[in-house]
């Protein structure tokens, strides 16, 4: 059922998001057509999901915060296309268990690793990226895509509900698919650290430098002694972090 109801709101957002947006997309190619894939984006508003996945051939399974299931229409709609609600605080670990089991099944997972946005999104600048979409990475060995959005924060927020025939131009931009980083002789958890921050870092390259926010003038590749382990070897650091 799942995948029918998200093809089903695939189409409607296709429809629909020429009259809220000047949409633009960059690379979906660079998104693995089969296999299991981590997909990490900064995150502006509530829309970006649908931005992100509306022109994705897969389906593709959200980590969403957990009050979105509350609201009437959207957590009814979130419920029938398969997203998992996430919750701050020991919750979290029951939706990382699930994200991991769907990343083992081969499926698409849609991750926003700073864990949350502003609202008013002032200034729609990245904040810190949590860990744990990195534990994700490590745990499972998948590849991780990161996924820039820009403009989505004009479209549609809490405060000020949908902006009408505004029209900002939203972009999304899809990097290339990679494996983390380890460093050498750092703690684990100081692993699961280099490897949350080279994800905003992979991010922030491909956003406007007015987004870059926490991750402004960083590099993914200036790690000293790093290296880059075999997918066995990741999801072995990641079993060390969390059974």
């Amino acid at each position: 059922m799942g995948k029918s109801w998200y093809g089903a709101v695939r189409g409607l957002a296709h429809a629909l998001i020429p009259l809220q947006a000047r949409f633009t997309f960059s690379h979906p190619e660079r998104v693995p057509a089969t296999g299991g894939v981590l997909l990490v984006s900064n995150h502006l508003g509530p829309a970006d999901p649908v931005f992100v996945g509306v022109r994705l051939g897969r389906h593709m399974r959200i980590l969403a915060k957990a009050e979105l299931f509350e609201w009437p229409l959207l957590g009814w709609l979130a419920r029938r296309c398969g997203a998992v609600p996430i919750r701050r605080g020991a919750s979290d670990r029951d939706a990382l268990l699930m994200a991991r089991d769907l990343l083992a099944q081969q499926q698409c997972v849609l991750v926003f690793p700073e864990g949350t946005y502003a609202d008013p999104p002032d200034p729609a600048a990245m904040l810190p990226v949590k860990t744990g979409a990195a534990w994700l990475a490590l745990r499972t060995g998948m590849p991780v895509v990161p996924v820039a959005l820009s403009g989505s924060e004009r479209v549609w927020t809490l405060s000020r509900g949908w902006r009408i025939w505004h029209h900002p131009h939203v972009h999304v931009a899809f990097g290339e698919p990679y494996h983390p980083t380890i460093p050498r002789g750092v703690s684990m958890r100081g692993v699961l650290q280099s490897v949350a921050d080279e994800m905003g870092r992979r991010i922030a390259e491909l956003l406007p430098d007015a987004y870059r926010g926490w991750y402004a003038g960083g590099a993914p590749g200036d790690l000293a002694e790093a290296h880059q382990p075999a997918d066995a070897a990741l999801a072995h650091i990641g079993a060390q972090l969390l059974p």
